[in-house]
């Protein structure tokens, strides 16, 4: 793969080179959590984490709870997109509410897409990012010194901290519709690169893994044709191109989670990696790419196990010096079965490849978050 530079075009005979490469970043396995974890609080996620997994995690993130109440029984973080959409919709100094959310009381948040709140900005694009805050910022500070302190009690100075980053066109894409989302995608990744920023001033060098989570533009990918792909991917590279290089990058392709229901619904891996690719060659070359996470589940869909579904990743450009995490352990998958769909996914790669679920777990419960960390486990040892 010599020769290759991310976010410039390849050649023909790159191509070939880049979708038949083995990379082998290591002989040993590893597992991504994806970000929201179904536990007491960030302290109990992360410690659960570090004792069912040590340094065979990419990276830690904090399990994104915050406080629960009889408003938000599952915690106030426990839906990322939900909970930007709570916070608009409250902040009436900002936002004019056209039509309210249909609140599910089991969460305090919506009911699913379609019961979004629908919102109308009174700043414009220019002015927004001076007019919003998503607490990112504020829930860092609270989680980032109980990591360091765990770190140190499980002899782990390597290991980072991840934290979760929905891009601009995530946000804005439910409550604004398609249109508004694109014209205030870009001022909401400039209030996120700015929270993301101030958290680099404030970690350790080295201590922290940025995850882009990217359920927005991968819908719209989705419904437009694929010469449009690019344009959905606007938002992406935008924010990207905001943060600071100082900490490398996972990006989290997500088919949508809100109350354990899939936004997009995948007959075919082939626009998926198709979108993935693109994003590849769009990558600034400023800034590592740490991990590509294939979602090969649907919220409560299990993963399929047909060979047939997974050939297109034989296409699929991963750059040297970045991990391919495939999102398959999923409750309704035997053990037998998750290992069938290993082997699969081994073969149609011809590499290691790190294993994950499709998404958070944040709209599951304990004890089945406990049955996947431990089936997941089961993988992490299995050589090939």
């Amino acid at each position: 793969m010599d020769g290759f530079i991310p976010g410039q075009p390849l050649k023909q005979s790159e191509k070939f080179r880049i979708e038949r490469v083995t990379t082998q970043l290591s002989q040993t396995r590893k597992t991504l959590l994806v970000g929201s974890l179904p536990y007491a609080d960030e302290t109990d996620a992360m410690s659960r984490s570090l004792q069912a997994f040590g340094n065979s995690m990419i990276a830690l993130p904090d399990g994104e709870i915050g406080e629960k109440n009889e408003t938000y029984p599952d915690g106030v973080r426990s839906q990322w997109i939900a909970s930007i959409l709570d916070r608009c919709e409250r902040d009436t100094a900002a936002w004019r509410v056209v039509r309210p959310s249909k609140i599910d009381p089991a969460t305090g948040f919506a009911d699913d897409y379609a019961t979004c709140p629908k919102l109308r900005a009174k700043y414009s694009p220019k002015e927004m990012h001076k007019h919003v805050d998503f607490g990112w910022l504020d829930f860092f500070k609270s989680s980032y010194p109980i990591f360091r302190e765990l770190r140190e009690k499980f002899g782990l100075p390597d290991l980072k901290f991840q934290v979760g980053l929905p891009t601009g066109l995530g946000s804005t894409f439910a409550m604004l519709g398609p249109i508004g989302g694109l014209r205030y995608a870009q001022a909401f990744n400039r209030r996120l690169a700015w929270e993301a920023n101030e958290m680099l001033k404030i970690a350790d060098e080295g201590d922290l893994l940025f995850q882009l989570e990217v359920p927005g533009e991968l819908k719209l990918a989705y419904v437009a044709p694929k010469f449009l792909t690019g344009y959905a991917l606007r938002s992406v590279i935008g924010l990207v191109k905001l943060i600071e290089p100082k900490a490398p990058i996972g990006v989290h392709f997500c088919f949508g989670d809100f109350n354990n229901k899939a936004l997009i619904e995948n007959a075919s891996l082939d626009r998926l990696v198709h979108f993935s690719n693109i994003l590849v060659r769009k990558w600034p070359r400023s800034h590592e790419l740490a991990y590509l996470h294939y979602p090969l589940a649907e919220a409560d869909e299990p993963p399929p196990i047909d060979p047939a579904y997974y050939e297109p990743l034989k296409h699929l450009i991963v750059p040297e010096g970045t991990r391919f995490v495939a999102g398959f352990v999923h409750e309704k998958r035997s053990p037998d079965e998750h290992l069938e769909i290993l082997r699969i996914l081994s073969s149609i790669r011809s590499e290691i490849v790190d294993v994950a679920c499709s998404c958070g777990l944040g709209r599951r419960n304990a004890a089945i978050a406990d049955q996947l960390f431990a089936q997941k486990s089961q993988m992490l040892c299995i050589s090939t």
